[in-house]
């Protein structure tokens, strides 16, 4: 729009809206009332339909926080069960005894074989130890079934094995 189109005023829209006033006043303040009710309106609707989005989000994550601590709760109820904690228990034994037969196999020093022999005795002291230990945890008359782990028969070392040579 041109400089002198902004200053031209159409006469007839000038007589008409010096006319007609007061109707188109009470015209654009309807509108703006029903556009006020009608943006109102939508911003209820809107902060209504959040309000329910976030708590079906809140509580979709109480439930996958609830999950989580019970898969937790599982895992950790699995691990620390007196039965499984036994089978670890003599698990570790039968891998430290199996370690002592083999360094008691191999052909070693004997500073190695020595050591072979003081983890043997840790080994028992530690099954005892833990026995005892069953016990006073029990407390009742009755004792708690004792682990009892054997150790493979020592066998000859392969150097001791071999047969002289004339």
């Amino acid at each position: 729009m041109s400089e002198k189109d902004k200053g031209y005023v159409d006469p007839e829209l000038e007589k008409f809206i010096g006319e007609n006033k007061e109707m188109l006043e009470r015209l654009f303040r309807s509108e703006m009332v029903m556009m006020r009710r009608l943006f109102k309106g939508e911003k209820d609707l809107f902060e209504e339909a959040f309000r329910d989005e976030r708590k079906r989000v809140e509580e979709f994550a109480d439930r996958q926080k609830d999950k989580a601590k019970e898969a937790a709760q599982g895992m950790f109820n699995a691990f620390t069960d007196p039965e499984v904690q036994r089978h670890f228990m003599a698990m570790g034994m039968e891998f430290m005894m199996g370690m002592g037969a083999l360094m008691s196999a191999m052909p070693l020093p004997d500073c190695f074989k020595d050591m072979a022999g003081k983890a043997e005795e840790a080994r028992r002291s530690t099954a005892e130890g833990f026995s005892k230990a069953a016990a006073d945890r029990e407390g009742s008359g009755a004792a708690p079934e004792r682990i009892e782990i054997e150790g493979a028969p020592k066998r000859a070392s392969p150097v001791e094995k071999e047969e002289p040579r004339d």
